[in-house]
């Protein structure tokens, strides 16, 4: 069962271990306040209790009381640009992009965005330990497998979390050996296992699945004080700061999103504070391009060059104007930070129940937005092919009244050059939104701009 009394709005999914957050408590609680860990993030060291279910919170929009962020914001980057699965094989994938991207966060942002990359990098260490995650264990099995488990359970006294490396280098390394030992472990513990889950006799399978929670649990305080300790040694000494004041949308969730921004051709991305302020720390000595990313805008920074020890701060940028109240980022298909073959803020998946033909369609998703009740909502487009057809690219709207994977979701008629607008209406069941550009070219290619904006 999920545990999310901090996020408003979250989703789930079919197959998960139910103890992500007392896993990450019970390895924090071990480490202890001193860790190094816990005084580079400070306060927010609390969050990785629930930051740890980020990797199940893909394509969503997280909102809490003194936040709001999409979670692919923290899960999808140049050297993971997709969505993986979190079962064996694929979930071993993550281990090193992932280590390296929250690591680099620590360095370089702020405690409570290195928090965000740190769960998303727990996340896949915790679903690991999971035993049917181990095995590679699909359907009822799996679910009863990992979830028959006392989570008050979990914990770890008296014991001290292993340094995995000294350097870089080593400890990532230390970490994926780490990794392993643990996927055999918790293998063996789920071959042991099976047969009793098949035949419901719980009380039997609880104990075993238990040794894999504590085993995930030492794993994972290992790998977080590992963070801590390798945290202060930096990969240069430059800085680059600024404010940028963002649009100012009638939205009451989305008027409270931060800018994202990225430094392109590299790893590096932030996002900026409640304020508008942003800051990149202990940067090495080259050029940079920044480009900022909000609903409605894209726009590309002039490259800075950093000398050793500068601390650039860039002028104040006020793109509050530019927006006409777009609450799609990326409209114009512009960005290509994380990847040359897809758009950011955009994912790439085949249309349901396609089969691939010579020419297949793509259906290019955007993130999901909520709804306010009783506002109109309007979708528009600027064509670049004023000659494109349905058949070529279509435009359309899906909704759901809840954002999560097992809520249906309904479709709207498709925008096309020949009807030019389409309004919905937020109500109980319309209370999220995803525009889905349908087509068989490249996006950009035939549409100019997309905008998606409350109206009277």
């Amino acid at each position: 069962m999920l545990r999310l009394a901090c996020f408003v709005l979250c989703t789930t999914t079919a197959l998960a271990w139910g103890p992500h957050t007392e896993i990450a408590q019970a390895a924090l609680d071990a480490m202890g306040p001193g860790d190094p860990l816990a005084k580079h993030l400070g306060a927010d060291t609390k969050c990785l209790a629930q930051y740890v279910w980020m990797a199940d919170w893909r394509q969503q929009l997280l909102v809490r009381a003194d936040e709001v962020f999409y979670s692919d914001d923290v899960l999808i980057f140049p050297a993971a640009a997709k969505h993986f699965q979190h079962i064996c094989p694929e979930v071993r994938q993550t281990y090193a992009p992932y280590f390296r991207r929250a690591l680099q966060a620590l360095r370089t942002e702020s405690p409570r965005n290195a928090a965000r990359w740190i769960g998303s990098l727990i996340h896949f260490t915790t679903d690991t330990g999971s035993p049917p995650h181990a095995l590679g264990i699909l359907g009822p099995t799996h679910s009863k497998m990992e979830n028959w488990l006392d989570a008050k359970l979990i914990h770890i006294p008296g014991y001290k979390p292993q340094l995995l490396g000294m350097d870089d280098a080593a400890a990532e390394a230390g970490f994926i050996r780490r990794m392993e030992g643990l996927i055999e472990f918790s293998k063996q513990r789920a071959e042991r296992c099976r047969a009793d889950v098949d035949g419901d006799r719980r009380a039997l399978v609880e104990p075993v699945v238990l040794e894999s929670a504590l085993e995930t649990t030492r794993v994972t305080a290992d790998l977080l004080h590992t963070l801590g300790v390798l945290a202060a040694r930096s990969i240069g000494d430059a800085s680059l700061s600024g404010q940028i004041i963002a649009p100012k949308t009638n939205h009451p969730t989305l008027s409270r999103l931060p800018v994202k921004i990225v430094l392109a051709g590299t790893t590096f991305s932030t996002l900026s504070e409640a304020g508008g302020s942003f800051a990149f720390h202990h940067l090495p000595a080259v050029e940079f391009r920044p480009v900022i990313s909000t609903p409605g805008r894209v726009m590309e920074l002039p490259p800075v060059k950093l000398a050793a020890g500068a601390a650039m701060r860039l002028d104040s940028l006020d793109i509050s104007k530019d927006t006409a109240g777009n609450l799609i980022r990326n409209p114009a298909f512009q960005l290509r930070w994380v990847s040359a073959e897809g758009f950011d803020h955009w994912n790439r998946r085949k249309p349901p129940a396609r089969l691939a033909g010579a020419s297949p369609q793509i259906d290019w998703e955007g993130e999901w937005i909520p709804l306010v009740k009783g506002i109109t909502y309007q979708l528009s487009a600027q064509w670049q092919d004023a000659a494109a057809s349905g058949e070529d690219v279509q435009i359309f709207i899906r909704t759901k009244a809840r954002p999560v994977y097992e809520s249906p979701p309904g479709e709207s008629a498709a925008l096309t050059p020949g009807s030019p607008e389409l309004r919905i209406t937020g109500t109980a069941e319309v209370a999220w939104a995803q525009v889905i550009v349908r087509t068989r070219k490249s996006p950009e290619t035939v549409i100019e701009t997309i905008r998606f904006h409350s109206v009277p």
